[in-house]
């Protein structure tokens, strides 16, 4: 085995340093969550998000995401970096160059962070549109996420059924800035909320 690794170009080592620790990780957290330790639509380690989703609710509140992908999260960065080094390790045997193989594990890495940030965010919806009743949500007092523009959608977040989630909206009154307060008098087919601002604002022009 020493032989092995010592026969090894650098770039190899790099490339498996990086593809076998990882995989031993995945095949560990699959292993834990088949025999039900975890959650498959845990954040686990959530480091970022993207700018408009992100607002801190914890994903065992049953927070809905926004429109963008979570991409750092730590099962994201575990799958690139599986990608990366296994695809970097393949190109190199093929006989492909340093910096070809570099390019091609990067762009193996980077797509498979998208693939699972897809997949997380997909099961996120699969969760809530399988437990959450939207006509709960009428009555309900929420506050606006995402500015609703006259005439358009945003969002509002508000607690339905014990949970903290992140809903589409419109307002057929006006416009309604983050931040406003807004109460939910009717929902849509397609499940998106019709609110109506508490607050009246006489300054803002009315929608038509």
């Amino acid at each position: 085995m020493i032989d092995w690794w010592n026969g090894l170009s650098v770039m190899h080592q790099i490339f498996y340093m990086l593809a076998i620790p990882s995989t031993v990780i995945l095949i560990i957290q699959t292993v834990l969550l088949m025999f039900g330790f975890g959650d498959a639509n845990e954040v686990d380690g959530d480091i970022s998000a993207d700018s408009e989703t992100d607002f801190d609710a914890p994903a065992d509140q049953g927070a809905e995401h926004g429109e963008g992908l979570r991409i750092l999260t730590v099962r994201g960065i575990i799958a690139f970096l599986v990608a990366s080094g296994w695809v970097g390790v393949a190109a190199l045997d093929m006989g492909a160059g340093t910096i070809l193989a570099s390019l091609l594990s990067i762009i193996a890495g980077l797509g498979a962070l998208v693939i699972v940030a897809a997949i997380f965010r997909a099961s996120m919806k699969l969760q809530q549109s399988g437990n959450l009743d939207f006509q709960n949500a009428i009555g309900v007092t929420g506050e606006v996420y995402l500015r609703i523009p006259a005439g358009g959608r945003g969002k509002v977040t508000l607690v339905v059924q014990g949970r903290y989630v992140e809903l589409d909206a419109i307002c057929n009154e006006r416009e309604v800035k983050t931040g406003e307060q807004v109460k939910v008098v009717d929902v849509t087919q397609n499940n998106t909320l019709i609110v109506s601002p508490i607050k009246k604002l006489t300054s803002v022009k009315e929608c038509n």
